[in-house]
């Protein structure tokens, strides 16, 4: 579980990563309302991995 620790000492520590990630919540909240649930999950990981891989190479 040492590398769950490390992820969200990641969101912690990084307050851009942790807006882009309540910001990619919103957004598919929004497509799942609309009803493409599957496209809400796609969101979700496209945001948050392109936000960690862009939080880890720029340090």
């Amino acid at each position: 579980m040492k590398w769950l620790k490390e992820v969200y000492d990641l969101f912690v520590d990084d307050p851009k990563l942790s807006i882009l990630a309540l910001s990619a919540l919103t957004m598919a909240f929004v497509i799942a309302r609309a009803g493409a649930k599957g496209t809400a999950g796609l969101a979700i990981f496209l945001v948050v991995a392109g936000s960690l891989w862009y939080s880890t190479s720029r340090n």
